[in-house]
């Protein structure tokens, strides 16, 4: 069992490497699958709360930087929802189908760890230009700009499936070193 100050340790460690990835300034097609591999690592690591906490600081952030576009800062309490959408599911969903693709206990071969990543970004995907195209657009009074919309669309679930495998990738490697530090 993992000490509170462990706990806390090790979340600030991910927040910190997150927002440093964040200030970095790259551009989104990096940003994106950095931000979701952190998301979902967070999850892995500690628990999906510790994953919704990182998914909301990193919107906030996103924005300070001025790495969201001006017209978007309505989408911010979205997309905040959609990273809690995206850890919460990939996190109850490993939970639920704890199965692996043989006896191996290889994050790589859980098959509800692709299973949720899966769903995950979908769900993900699917709230945030849903929120975008109807959404966000009741609350404006207007339509977003078309490429506003794209940007929250098939974007969204391409980054959160490439952050999530190295996610994956990354925790496979890492995971005796953590388990020995618990």
């Amino acid at each position: 069992m993992m000490s509170k100050t462990n706990y806390i340790t090790r979340l600030i460690i991910l927040i910190s490497l997150t927002l440093s990835f964040e200030m970095l300034g790259l551009p989104q097609p990096i940003t994106g699958p950095l931000v979701n591999l952190m998301l979902i690592l967070t999850t892995l690591v500690l628990n999906p709360l510790a994953g919704v906490i990182l998914g909301s600081i990193s919107p906030l952030v996103a924005v300070i930087r001025g790495q969201l576009p001006a017209i978007l800062l309505p989408m911010v309490p979205f997309i905040i929802i959609a990273n809690a959408l995206f850890v919460l599911i990939f996190g109850l969903t490993g939970k639920l189908f704890p199965f692996s693709l043989d006896h191996d206990s290889s994050p790589l071969k859980s098959i509800g760890n692709w299973l949720g990543l899966l769903l995950g970004a979908t769900i993900k995907f699917l709230w945030l230009y849903a929120s975008a195209s109807f959404v966000v657009p009741l609350i404006l009074g207007k339509q977003l700009p078309a490429p506003f919309i794209a940007m929250m669309a098939i974007p969204q679930f391409i980054t959160a499936i490439i952050g999530g495998i190295f996610a994956l990738l990354i925790f496979s490697m890492l995971r005796g070193i953590i388990a020995k530090n618990d």
